[in-house]
């Protein structure tokens, strides 16, 4: 448990020991609050991590109170077990609701599953809730008859769900939830399903919702249609949005917002309307700043007073020997590999090979099929004819993670590495468990990057594109395919470059295949270098020869031949 989880926990029981003085009144609109917190949660992890907009959660918190009314009134189960179970049936809408995310983004997804929430309303909660005809209220925990009582279960109930959802983020699945928020394409190159990684998170806010439903029903006895229209789903996701999505601040002022200010407009006599104009106001504002809400301005403006910040150290450590990792050692040979994009061919029948440690240049000017080469060697692009093998394995039917997985890594021309993410958690992602964090710390070494602790923000575009390198390489693959590494680096940086990847392919026997602009880089690096020109090998061979050649020039350089 880490010190914020700590400190977490605290506030809970400080809200819990300030309210125990309070009216009933005042404690169920506290109840409602935190009931709310805990939806606007579901909401905002998914939208602050994965950059996924659910409209659907209201609907999918009352499938969870649904559940429990049902449970309540035909079976013996305890509530507490009920409202699990609450929270597990919401589960399965939740990936529905999930499927459209895996090829829709933004706006497009947003409607979808609002109108899915409103598919869910006509099927399920039109037909009213279970007990209603009977005038049956699902009963309260024993343990939780009180109003006071209801409060700190509430309050256990959303520090747990809290606490699991911070011990989530901190594994594996949760770094791929960021990872797939900043980049579809970095979560494939890193070996993770994006599929799989969307619908987790799905999954996930839907438990969260579901709970938030159980909990609502509990409250108030039932929960009707009226309470879950799908527009209460737009309202939550403006209050998230304005109280700061990225954690559980963020979610406790959302909730307060929501049952206090219709309260204080009922004090003062104005319509409650105005509460969800204001929210979506302030969403708006939020949205076209590209900021983190009230909860991140808070967060940034205490930050100033708690420490100060140090930026990270860019000195270059000292390059201790560590222990070699296992080598995949297969070959990547690719054979007549052509790609075309309707009747435009931009790659024609190239052919080539890289073996264990060796380090292969390609380059060509710009437009002459390098980048579309790649895509469809690592599983981007369908390739229209050739082959592609590692070793002895085809990977033609491999999707791009897949063959990730196989030992095929790759960097893009355009940093993407998740900026809300720290070195180690990122590192941790692409490793897949292939190196030690005591290798990876050497990696960070031989590219002088900053230790593992550091945020991923706190780092210059040139350091974080030489992190991206490093993620390519912590899982040892057999290939890595790297475009454009040194791009936007001063020629020192470049030649400091050029003798970490030497290194690095030689100590741990990865083969490197380098897109490279920089054609000092590819002399001091490359063993052998592939030419293309318009799509097709012009030449092929030992470096330097290579470049040398008359047809390389002219096509690489522009330089037109004299004709005798």
């Amino acid at each position: 448990m880490t010190r914020a989880d700590i400190r977490l926990g605290a506030a809970a029981i400080a809200v819990g020991v300030i309210m125990s003085v309070q009216s009933e009144f005042r404690l169920f609109l506290t109840t409602s609050a935190i009931i709310t917190a805990i939806l606007a949660r579901s909401v905002g992890f998914l939208y602050s991590d994965a950059r996924m907009v659910s409209l659907c959660q209201v609907s999918l918190a009352g499938i969870g109170g649904w559940t429990v009314g049902w449970f309540a009134l035909h079976t013996r189960v305890p509530v507490e077990v009920a409202l699990v179970l609450g929270g597990i049936a919401a589960v399965p809408i939740g990936v529905l609701v999930g499927l459209p995310a895996l090829r829709l983004r933004g706006v497009d997804l947003a409607v979808v599953t609002l109108g899915l929430a409103a598919a869910i309303q006509i099927t399920v909660f039109n037909r009213g809730f279970p007990g209603e005809r009977d005038n049956f209220l699902a009963p309260r925990p024993s343990i939780a008859a009180s109003e006071l009582r209801f409060l700190w279960f509430t309050l256990l109930v959303a520090l747990v769900l809290e606490l699991g959802l911070r011990a989530l983020r901190r594994q594996v699945v949760g770094t791929s939830w960021a990872m797939v928020g900043q980049s579809e394409r970095t979560t494939a190159a890193a070996g993770r399903s994006i599929i799989l990684t969307k619908l987790t998170a799905f999954a996930v806010s839907a438990f969260v919702a579901g709970i938030a439903g159980g909990l609502l029903a509990l409250q108030v006895g039932r929960v009707s249609a009226r309470q879950l229209e799908p527009i209460d789903s737009l309202v939550i996701f403006a209050l998230i949005v304005m109280a700061g999505a990225a954690g559980a601040l963020g979610a406790a002022i959302a909730g307060t917002f929501s049952a206090w200010i219709p309260e204080l407009l009922r004090m003062l006599g104005w319509s409650q309307d105005i509460g969800p104009l204001v929210f979506a106001v302030g969403a708006a504002h939020v949205l076209s700043q590209d900021s983190d809400g009230i909860a991140g301005q808070w967060i940034a403006l205490a930050s100033k007073f708690r420490r100060r910040r140090h930026a990270p150290s860019s000195n270059r450590r000292e390059t201790h020997k560590c222990q070699r990792p296992s080598s995949r050692n297969s070959s990547l040979v690719v054979r007549d590999l052509t790609v075309d994009y309707g009747s435009v061919r931009a790659v024609g029948g190239v052919s080539i090979d890289v073996t264990p440690g060796q380090v292969v240049g390609l380059i060509g000017a710009n437009g002459a099929g390098k980048s579309s080469l790649v895509d469809a060697v690592t599983g981007y692009l369908s390739a229209t004819e050739g082959t592609v093998h590692l070793g002895s394995r085809p990977l033609h039917s491999l999707t791009a993670h897949q063959r990730a997985r196989a030992g095929l890594a790759r960097t893009f021309q355009r940093e993407r590495t998740p900026t809300r993410l720290s070195v180690d958690s990122y590192l941790a992602v692409a490793a897949r468990r292939r190196t030690t964090m005591e290798q990876r710390d050497w990696l960070l070494a031989q590219f002088d990057l900053p230790d593992s602790r550091t945020r991923i923000a706190q780092l210059d575009s040139a350091a974080r594109r030489k992190l991206e390198l490093v993620a390519a390489l912590c899982s040892v693959p057999a290939v890595a395919l790297l475009d454009e590494p040194a791009a936007g680096l001063t020629d020192t940086e470049s030649r400091l470059l050029g003798s970490a990847l030497t290194c690095v392919a030689g100590e741990w026997g990865i083969g490197l295949l380098i897109i490279e602009h920089d054609l000092r880089l590819i002399r001091d690096v490359c063993e052998t270098v592939v030419v293309l020109d318009q799509g097709q090998s012009i030449a092929a061979g030992p470096t330097a020869p290579t470049l040398a050649s008359e047809q390389v020039v002219a096509s690489y350089l522009g330089i037109e031949r004299k004709v005798t």
